[in-house]
């Protein structure tokens, strides 16, 4: 299956069909913000008036995102039947031109007629729209095929709102219509390998809609219930799905007894099927199984649950291996499908469109085994146990009284009692499922008799319903809905089975956050622990629930309790430790997983087989793994042992692979707090407003080196460093962010009480600040821990180590680097979550410090490490302390430098490494660790960047661009030239300085400030001008200098297409230079440094190079042109003028459009703040609304878009 084809073809599509879709509605008079009472279109006014009211009521967007849904989800159900042959050739829907349809439709007509049902006067009206409207003519028959399979398919194709007709997909047969591109960009043969391809297209469809709430959380914008379902759609890997399935089912099967299994070929039909470690009568001492055994034999009563069915790929699983099963047990094949959807399967999930593909899938997979599947469903249609999770939040007591005495006036009879139990229970259902949405199938019901409730209604609807408005109609269908999902929540089931979300407390809404406190304290900290309950609790007793989480429950003793409640109750059959990249899609390294089948009933002393499969690199990988370790049984990757021995060591984690060595240092030696004070930093609760990168802020505004907080007070400085954490790195480095500390804080302080009362809810450990100290990184995929001098307050994802005594910081941050602290950490805590408490635990061996002899070794080769990764970080512009660039050397060929730089860098990074071998060597040995660690060192564990001349160079040029704007001075010992009279008398000395703090960028030299210009004079000052071409050759080859290009040409596309891009990056999108640019065909381009920005900057641009620019361009479209009318120039020239005339003519109209928007703009002479920080000094110049010269508004950017 080609993911990429789909993932492409998903994502254009929603976003096609959402453009489409705005079209179609501002066709009909509807806009986002007003709606046309007078429109001319031929449709009929209801179905506009009943879309123009839903509009209103639910807000435009919300429609439009409604419509390209339904539309998507109709057209890849109908693809994927139509190459399935699962319908026949009349309904096909997908044809390669107008003329194919129209040849067919033609050859077809009477029996498409037949097909649909049509009248005479529908089946007159197709065959004359033949002759003049082919487009039309097939959105006719699409809609009426759509109201076909609304009978069997009604989740999805029946129109609940008639105007969702108005909106189909328009111009069918355009080579970019959604129906033309589902031909060409997937591939059949994707469609034919299962029906899983209609979860993986959905996933990818929302996966803009992801993105946007996994940006928000970057906000601090909780998720809300409606967006609950795009922030946790995750498709399931196929094999882990299996293993999931087969593990649970073969042992619920094995329990029921059914006559003609053979469960030992059955265990060798599953591949991915694991043997308990020793079969239950061994266990229990005699030949009784466990499992509860009503209704032995019967399998029509196994039922299985998925609480978070998604699109339904593990019930579509446990559909074939039940089918399997029927067959076995001698069931007739085409009866099958409906006993396993009736008695079997089970589903839930708070989206309702996942639910829809589901069951589509579902649906699918009976028709698969069942050809007349269809047809039957048409006369009698099976009753799923599928349901979206509804809310009652719309049923008011009016409601409720008004149904229960309809329930009274139904019956023959008048019996109080039951009529005041059936109050109390439709009250109760109305009451708990107020905010479901918000919930889901975590909502604990309890066991009503629903049987009785669905017969009543029933009674009801027979006796009552004929007379009832349509409100009344709705409100039985609304608390039926109600009573069928409670049914499924208070059931207990033989198999739960389920992927569950994975949203951690801190981005939940309140409500949600508040009833997880409430309803599960001892799994509140993230939606899969939670659901780890859930699933117990769905699961009869003695039967099986299996999941794949993440696998911090195993480790963070936030999860103590939850694992000490689920070893008391169960047992853990089996484990496949997955580690990072289970899931086919790159979510990255920071999650990583853990599947299980877990047994709701303990048996003593029981031995969980545990597969280590976090080596592997990707899924496929860690699948082939686990089918070898089957064929394997002496493999070193399986773990058997009992849960409850490892809760009993001091780490109280499921760190299966620890040695009794590694247990006996945690009992024996004393814990790193009893030297050192861990703490964890504050919280801002609006970093966006007090934190800033350091080179945002005027540098004097900034005190990099307060001892205390008195002498914080007294510098009167606003800004002070702050560990932020940042990415892996060890020994120094990370310092990138300042904090608004003035005043100690106040403002920070203020806004803290202001949203919590108290302020030192969020800002803790105050006795800290600006103390040396040891900080790392708070999630990370390894433990960079880093020397931190005085100055620094400490965030939370910066933590750090503090001390009594100074004198132990370089030991303890040499252990702590070690790969002995790492062992000790992992064994405690293998996320990439570093806790405080986890720090606190690993073990000290007292004489790395009151050994002489060991320390002095330790702190010599800490101090040399601390020193060298200094001199790195410094390096770049990024620190605060970069003084030079290091291939700036006066006089000398940039060749050379590079030479010299690559060989230090060498030199260093062979030392680190070498020091940190040594550190581990030490530290192996003061722990006896001989036998299970080894002291080398890999070149990527090395958090030293070695010398990278493309890299190396485009530093340069950014540092020449900082020499050339005053950033920076070249001959200065700081680097720094901050007060504006230096600016000034640089100017005066040198052709190269943007006096007027703009430098120009454009395709050819016309100006004599031009970029390219500036940047050749500052190297041939610098370097020397006998280097100058030897050293512009070197710049160009590095950035990849293309044939026939000479090295200004290079320098110069550079600047043009690249070095805005680098620059933005390097600055982590605040950019420090600012480039103006007047849009995609490079008609200008300027930097400006905006620390030196003046409210008339504008006015310069546009008088000194905007409006010349112009002219300049017309004069060469004139000269060009007198070359293409030349008789003179031959053809090749001539065809060169013709284009590159193209170009200037839009280059000119693009600038005319760019200069109104700069006038626009510069009238408002626009006054920026540094202390707000560049984004929103950025956004001030960004999305201009003006109206242009013929009379529309438009919205534009002054700047390049970032």
């Amino acid at each position: 299956m080609n993911k990429n084809n789909i993932r492409t073809f998903a994502l254009w599509a929603r976003r096609k069909l959402i453009y489409d879709i705005k079209n179609q509605l501002e066709i009909l008079g509807i806009f986002k913000d007003s709606i046309l009472k007078e429109y001319n279109h031929k449709i009929p006014k209801s179905y506009r008036d009943e879309l123009a009211k839903e509009v209103m009521k639910r807000g435009f967007e919300e429609v439009v995102e409604e419509a390209a849904y339904v539309w998507f989800i109709r057209i890849i159900a109908f693809r994927y039947m139509e190459i399935n042959h699962f319908i026949t050739d009349t309904s096909k829907c997908f044809f390669d031109s107008e003329e194919s349809f129209n040849i067919s439709h033609i050859e077809f007509i009477s029996e498409i007629s037949m097909e649909l049902n049509l009248n005479n006067d529908e089946k007159l009206n197709l065959k004359k729209n033949f002759s003049n409207d082919l487009e039309n003519l097939y959105k006719t028959i699409l809609i009426l095929r759509c109201r076909k399979f609304a009978n069997i398919l009604p989740d999805i194709f029946y129109n609940k709102n008639r105007y969702m007709e108005l909106l189909i997909p328009d111009k069918i047969f355009d080579e970019e219509s959604i129906l033309k591109r589902l031909i060409t960009d997937i591939d059949e043969k994707d469609f034919k390998r299962g029906v899983e391809i209609i979860g993986w297209l959905y996933q990818y469809y929302m996966s803009d809609k992801k993105d946007d709430v996994f940006n928000g959380l970057k906000e601090n914008i909780k998720i809300t219930k409606e967006n609950i379902p795009a922030a946790t759609q995750l498709f399931t890997p196929k094999w882990i799905v299996q293993y999931m399935v087969e593990n649970s089912l073969v042992r619920v099967v094995k329990g029921y007894g059914i006559n003609r299994i053979n469960i030992s070929e059955l265990k060798e039909e599953c591949s991915y099927y694991l043997d308990d470690y020793k079969e239950e009568s061994e266990i229990l001492g005699d030949t009784k199984s466990i499992r509860h055994r009503t209704e032995v034999g019967n399998i029509e009563n196994i039922k299985i649950i998925d609480p978070c069915m998604g699109s339904g790929h593990i019930l579509v699983y446990a559909f074939d291996f039940l089918y399997e099963i029927y067959k076995k047990a001698g069931y007739e094949g085409k009866k099958i499908p409906r006993l396993i959807l009736e008695n079997n399967l089970y589903g839930l999930d708070i989206d309702y469109r996942a639910v829809q593909l589901g069951t589509f899938a579902l649906f699918m997979k009976c028709r698969e085994y069942n050809d007349d599947f269809f047809t039957e469903v048409e006369y009698e249609y099976v009753n799923i146990n599928m349901c979206t999770i509804e809310e009652s939040n719309d049923i008011s007591k009016e409601e409720v009284n008004y149904f229960v005495n309809a329930y009274i006036e139904s019956k023959n009879y008048s019996d109080e009692v039951k009529n005041e139990k059936f109050r109390k229970d439709i009250e109760y259902l109305v009451e708990i499922f107020k905010d479901a949405k918000e919930y889901g199938s975590i909502l604990d019901v309890k066991n009503l008799n629903f049987v009785t409730l669905k017969e009543s209604i029933n009674t009801m609807k027979n006796k009552i319903i004929p007379s009832f408005q349509l409100s009344k109609h709705i409100l039985f269908e609304k608390i039926l809905k109600l009573i069928n999902q409670g049914e499924i929540l208070s059931g207990k089931y033989d198999a739960v089975i389920t992927n569950p979300p994975y949203m951690g407390i801190r981005g939940l809404n309140d409500k949600l956050s508040s009833y997880l406190c409430e309803n599960y304290p001892v799994s509140k900290y993230d939606m899969f622990s939670v659901y780890m309950e859930v699933c117990q609790r769905l699961a009869k007793e003695n039967s099986f629930y299996s999941m794949i989480t993440p696998h911090s429950w195993m480790f963070l003793s936030s999860f103590t309790a939850l694992r000490e409640k689920l070893i008391k109750e169960g047992n853990f059959i089996n484990m496949i430790h997955l580690g990072a990249r289970a899931f086919e899609e790159n979510v990255g390294t920071i999650v990583q997983n853990v599947a299980f089948i877990f047994r709701n009933g303990n048996v003593s002393s029981y031995k969980t087989k545990i597969i280590d499969l976090t080596k592997e690199e990707n899924s496929r990988e860690k699948e082939k793994k686990l089918i070898s370790i089957k064929k394997d049984k002496t493999s070193s990757n399986v773990y058997i042992g009992d849960l409850k021995i490892l809760m009993e060591t001091q780490t109280k984690s499921i760190a299966y692979w620890i040695s009794d060595n590694v247990i006996k240092l945690f009992s024996e030696l004393p814990p790193l707090s009893s030297i050192t004070k861990p703490r964890q930093g504050i919280a801002t609760s609006d970093n966006k407003r007090f934190l800033k990168n350091w080179f945002e802020v005027e540098r004097d505004k900034i005190k990099f080196d307060a001892l205390s907080k008195e002498d914080a007070m007294i510098s009167e400085k606003k800004w002070f460093p702050y560990n932020k954490g940042g990415d892996y790195r060890k020994w120094y480095g990370n310092n990138e962010y300042v904090i608004n500390w003035e005043k100690d804080g106040k403002e920070v302080k203020e806004y803290a009480s202001k949203l919590y009362k108290s302020y030192s809810r969020t800002i803790k450990n105050e006795d800290f600040f600006f103390r040396k100290c040891l900080t790392y990184t708070f999630i990370s995929e390894d433990m960079g821990v880093r020397y931190c001098p005085n100055g620094f307050i400490f965030d939370v994802a910066g933590s750090s180590v503090f001390f009594e005594d100074n004198e132990k910081i370089n030991v303890i941050l040499g252990f702590l680097c070690s790969k002995v602290a790492k062992m000790f950490l992992d064994t405690m805590n293998p996320t990439y979550n570093i806790q405080v408490g986890d720090l606190k635990n690993i073990p000290i061996k007292e004489e790395m410090y009151t050994c002489i002899d060991i320390k002095e070794k330790i702190d010599n080769l800490v101090r040399e490490n601390i020193e060298i990764s200094k001199r790195e970080w410094d390096s770049f512009e990024i620190s605060w302390d970069f003084h030079s660039h290091p291939l700036a050397k006066r006089g000398m060929k940039l060749s050379e430098a590079f030479k010299i730089w690559e060989e230090k860098m060498k030199i260093d990074f062979n030392k680190i490494k070498r020091n940190e071998e040594m550190l581990n060597k030490i530290f192996i040995e003061l722990y006896g660790l001989q036998d299970e660690l080894s002291e080398s060192m890999n070149d990527e564990d090395i958090t030293f960047r070695k010398a990278d001349v493309k890299r190396e160079v485009k530093s340069l040029i950014s540092y020449i661009i900082g020499c050339i704007f005053g950033r920076y001075d070249a001959e200065a010992v700081n680097n720094y030239r901050i007060k504006s009279g230096e600016v000034e008398e640089q100017g005066t000395k040198s052709k190269w300085f943007a006096k007027n703090n703009i430098i120009p960028i454009t395709e050819d030299e016309y100006f004599e400030d031009d970029i390219v210009y500036i940047f050749v004079e500052f190297i041939k000052e610098f370097y020397g001008e006998e280097n100058l071409e030897e050293n512009l050759e070197f710049i160009a080859s590095s950035l990849k200098k293309k044939e026939g290009e000479t090295s200004r040409q290079v320098i110069r596309r550079y600047f043009i297409k690249e070095f805005y891009k680098d620059h933005v990056k390097t600055y982590e999108k605040k950019p420090i230079y600012w480039m103006f640019d007047s849009g995609k065909n490079d008609g200008f381009k300027a930097l400006i440094y905006m620390h030196r920005y003046e409210p008339d900057m504008i006015s310069k641009i546009r008088e000194n190079y905007l409006k010349l620019l112009i002219k300049k361009y017309e004069e060469e479209a004139e000269r060009l042109s007198l070359m293409i009318n030349s008789e003179v120039i031959n053809k090749k020239h001539r065809s060169f003028a013709k284009k590159k005339t193209y170009r200037i003519y839009n280059q000119i109209e693009e600038l005319k459009k760019y200069n109104n928007i700069a006038a626009y703009v510069d009238g408002k002479k626009i006054i920026i703040n540094l202390d707000d920080g560049i984004r929103h000094n950025y956004e001030k110049f960004q999305g201009i609304n003006m109206v242009d010269s013929k009379g529309q508004e438009v919205k534009m950017n002054l700047l390049c878009k970032i």
